[in-house]
């Protein structure tokens, strides 16, 4: 019975992860009770080491923020500030405190997290589960969509203007005389058009011809540095 007792002090006092030594000493129990005691015993004491003495996992989240989300000294919006977590970096989730509140539309806890050998506070509702994406910006999509100018020739129409856009599409437009004295040749650009009357094909460059044709004309072109 001492074997036995030992072994349940040890289990008990393996939460804290101290060694404990039983002794067996002079028992009335037969050998056979005695080694089913102890297996039960080793169980437990196996059980609780493992529950107290593995490391317990830390969560990780992203911040969500796009202006940055603030680390401060207390959980309240007063606390001292002690650092930021930009868009997308990692933090590690210390622990939680008091009830979900709304904060600028976005609903959390006060969460304690490191960050960068930072310890504080921040708004749990401006943290991700995952790192955001990024995303592309508008401008530079835009930018990557517009066309250049590969081609420039004053005609009798008027001004022939080629525009070759990303992936091979190329586009043949009119557009006004002076356009083709602008130096927009091999330059990336933008442009504006309006419907307008040309000669007619049937004039065959005529300028004294009277037939006319409706067109979509290129009024104004804007180059993109």
């Amino acid at each position: 019975m001492e074997l036995f007792h030992g072994l349940l002090l040890a289990a008990k006092k393996g939460s804290t992860c101290e060694s404990v030594s039983a002794w067996p000493g002079d028992g009335s129990m037969n050998s056979s009770a005695m080694n089913r005691i102890a297996a039960l015993a080793i169980m437990t004491l196996l059980i609780s080491f493992t529950l107290e003495c593995t490391p317990e996992e830390k969560a990780t989240l992203y911040g969500g923020a796009p202006s940055g989300l603030i680390i401060r000294s207390e959980p309240t919006t007063t606390g001292e500030k002690l650092g930021s977590i930009k868009l997308g970096d990692p933090v590690e989730v210390l622990e939680q405190k008091g009830p979900s509140i709304t904060i600028q539309g976005k609903t959390g806890k006060w969460t304690r997290v490191l960050h960068n050998s930072v310890e504080g506070w921040v708004f749990g509702g401006f943290l991700l589960a995952n790192p955001p994406q990024k995303e592309e910006k508008k401008d530079e999509k835009k930018d990557k969509e517009l066309p250049t100018v590969t081609s420039l020739e004053a005609g009798d129409s008027g001004c022939y203007v080629e525009l070759t856009y990303p992936g091979g599409k190329v586009e043949a437009w009119y557009a006004y005389f002076d356009i083709c004295d602008s130096p927009i040749l091999n330059k990336k650009v933008t442009f504006t058009h309006e419907k307008g009357n040309v000669l007619a094909d049937s004039c065959m460059g005529d300028p004294e011809c009277p037939d006319m044709k409706e067109v979509d004309l290129i009024n104004k072109v804007t180059v993109v540095e």
